[in-house]
Parts: structure tokens; C-alpha cells; sequence
């Protein structure tokens, strides 16, 4: 009776009398349950492999996480890198390179449920730096649309847009530490596709090292001319539901997420299951972690089959090796080179010996301290 008595106090407002409840009134208890059921609904239709509910508890704890580490008598007062830890972040681990050696300029974009950018454009009233877009045109069309066209309505804030063209990176941002602060304003940055492959060398490397400023390719033709609304939708189409990601040589790539703050647990979940489809579906992904800049790494996902293929292959490969660099030269196994191995097959079947005297010798040596152990363990025995 204890138990439950304690369990009522937790779940419903303090005891009143039953009578005094009209019928049919929304009870604290009745809506927390509708709550859970509405929850669960929800957490029904994973997208992949990976339940929603795991997704779910690895989002509340990187909270948890974050809300314990601000809340720490232990924190540096200095420390100016709270909104960096904030940061959310999927680790993706590949079987193999994800691009192989091809160097790819050119960013992935993953269908997202909840846009990066709009709640980004409106925390940066509050933040350090400015929420900015660049937006570069071809020369010819930079005129024919305005920052204005991209004022969308239903956002609490503006998107500040700022247009630019191809002549004013080779004129006016020629320098490179004029072209390198006016870079570093953004935190978007578009580019007509058919200017887009101009600007490894118009905007330099060091554009490419950052999500941020690795420029994106949007549409702006129809029917090979210049169209305004083409180019709008396609803006919108990035800012509303598109998540940019890096594709390194490597087998680990980074997805950057967004801050906690900006999302509902749910919203992140959404997000987060979008972005396993896509890499579980077009990669041989052997295991995915989620976390913040400072907080423990959370495993999502592993596939053990993958890990097993990789072991497998290792001894194989391993054994392999073994077995192929050993040659038998007049009854002792002997260990060669690729180079040497070439030789023999070339060299005088009665001449073998002594082309590689220095390899039979050096294998004799070997195995000699290993044929002495057991004969030295028989004369202690006798000796016993």
C-alpha cells in the first residue's frame, strides 16, 4: 500500500476528494499517460536498424551531460568554449575509404526532417557571430535578383543574405586576407552551379578545410536561362531540409548535427535516423557514435558481420603471407624475398644452394636454439 500511496503522489496533484473532480476532466496521471502512448507511437517506425528509442536515450543523456558540465563548480570561469561543446555530432566508421583517393570538393546533402539553419539564423541574435549567407552568381545575373527576394515569411528572423559575383572574388577580395576575413562572415555559403566548379581556385583551399565555408551548388536556370524562381526555391530548399556533409578519403566521417539547444529530443531523433538511413544505405558502415565536443562518445550502431569480415580477411592475409615468403632450399625452409623469390625462379637449379648460403644459414641458426630446448629438458630429467 506504501508503494503505491508514494507512486499517486508522484504521478497526480495532491489528494482531493474524488467527488469534487468533474467527470470526464483531464486528470495529471490520464494526460502523462496519453504523453507515454503518444511517445511510444511515435518510436514505433524506425528508419533503420537502429531503434528510435536508442536514438532517444542517447540525445537525453548528451543533455544530461551538458546540463551537469554548466552546472559544475569545476568549470573553468575562462573557459569561452561553451557554445562549441554544445555541438552534436554523428561519428560515422566506414569499412573502407569513403572516397577513395579522389579529392571531392563538392559537399553531400541529406534530406533532413528539421532544418540546420533556420533555428541557427535565430540563435545568432543572441550568439557571438551573425547568421550570414553568401550567395555568388554568375556576372551576368547578379543583378536581376535582390537580398529582398529571400525574406521568408512564417521566420522570426531574416535570413541576411549577401550577393556577390565572380568579378568581385578576382577584383575585390583578390588579396588573400581580404579574401580570407570576408570568407569567414559566413556561415552558408551558395554558389550557382555553374559557377560552383570556378571556386576551388577563386576562393582558395583554405575555404574548402571548413563545413561552413565549403560553398554549396544551387540551381539557378530553367531552360538554360537565368530564373528567380528557380534559384529561390533551390535557396529554400537548402535552408529548409538540407544537412551538408563532408565526404573525407578516409574511413570516418563527421556529421555535424547542430547545437542540443536548437532541437527538441525528437526533432534530433528525426534528424539523426535520416542521416543513418543514408549512410547505412549507401555505405559498408561498420559502426556509428553520437556526441558533443567534451562529452563521452554513445555507440548507435555496430554491424558484426563487417567487423567479422574485417578479422577474417586480416588472418587470412596474415597466414597467407606466412606461408608464401617460406621456400624449402635443400631440405630447410627458408624465408624470402619478393626480390629473392623472383631469383630462384630464374636461377640454376644447381647453383640454388649456394646463391642463397646466407638465407640457409641464417634459418639453420634459427631453428637450431629451438631443436636444443627439448634435448637440454631431457638431460635435467636424467640428471633428476
Amino acid at each position: 500500500m506504501g508503494k503505491k500511496s508514494r507512486s499517486n503522489s508522484k504521478k497526480s496533484t495532491p489528494v482531493a476528494s474524488p467527488a469534487g473532480t468533474p467527470a470526464g476532466t483531464p486528470t495529471k496521471k490520464l494526460k502523462a499517460k496519453q504523453k507515454t502512448k503518444s511517445l511510444l507511437k511515435k518510436a514505433v517506425p524506425s528508419l533503420t536498424s537502429v531503434p528510435r528509442e536508442r536514438i532517444l536515450n542517447s540525445v537525453q543523456q548528451l543533455r544530461k551531460f551538458q546540463d551537469a558540465s554548466k552546472n559544475s563548480d569545476s568549470r573553468n570561469l575562462l573557459d569561452d568554449s561553451e557554445e562549441l561543446n554544445e555541438s552534436i555530432q554523428l561519428i560515422v566508421v566506414n569499412n573502407t575509404s569513403f572516397s577513395g583517393s579522389e579529392k571531392n570538393f563538392k559537399l553531400k546533402l541529406i534530406d533532413v526532417k528539421h532544418s540546420l539553419y533556420r533555428p541557427w539564423n535565430e540563435a545568432s541574435e543572441t550568439s557571438v557571430k551573425d547568421f550570414k549567407v553568401l550567395l555568388i552568381l554568375k556576372d551576368s545575373d547578379v543583378s536581376k535578383v535582390s537580398v529582398d527576394d529571400f525574406v521568408l515569411s512564417g521566420d522570426e528572423r531574416d535570413v541576411p543574405v549577401e550577393l556577390i559575383c565572380g568579378r568581385d572574388l578576382k577584383t575585390k577580395y583578390k588579396a588573400y586576407e581580404a579574401r580570407r576575413a570576408f570568407i569567414s562572415e559566413f556561415s552558408l555559403i551558395l554558389a550557382d552551379d555553374n559557377v560552383v566548379t570556378t571556386l576551388p581556385k577563386l576562393l582558395g583551399g583554405k575555404a574548402y578545410s571548413k563545413l561552413e565555408t565549403t560553398p554549396i551548388g544551387v540551381r539557378a536556370y530553367a531552360n538554360k536561362q537565368f530564373s528567380k524562381k528557380t534559384l529561390i526555391n533551390s535557396f529554400l530548399k537548402v535552408y529548409s531540409s538540407r544537412l551538408p556533409v563532408k565526404i573525407p578519403r578516409g574511413t570516418t566521417a563527421n556529421v555535424h548535427l547542430g547545437k542540443l539547444q536548437w532541437f527538441k529530443d525528437e526533432e534530433l531523433v528525426d534528424n539523426i535516423e535520416q542521416v543513418l538511413k543514408t549512410f547505412l544505405d549507401g555505405y559498408k558502415i561498420r559502426s556509428v557514435f553520437v556526441k558533443c565536443n567534451d562529452s563521452p562518445v554513445l555507440p548507435l550502431y555496430y554491424n558484426q558481420k563487417v567487423l567479422e569480415e574485417i578479422s577474417a580477411t586480416k588472418d587470412v592475409a596474415a597466414n597467407g603471407a606466412a606461408e608464401k615468403q617460406l621456400v624449402e632450399i635443400g631440405g630447410v625452409p627458408v624465408e624470402l624475398s619478393t626480390f629473392d623469390k623472383a631469383l630462384l625462379e630464374i636461377a640454376n637449379p644447381d647453383e640454388v644452394q649456394d646463391i642463397f648460403a646466407k638465407n640457409i644459414n641464417a634459418a639453420k641458426r634459427k631453428k637450431s636454439p629451438e631443436e636444443e630446448e627439448p634435448e637440454s629438458n631431457v638431460v635435467k630429467k636424467a640428471k633428476n
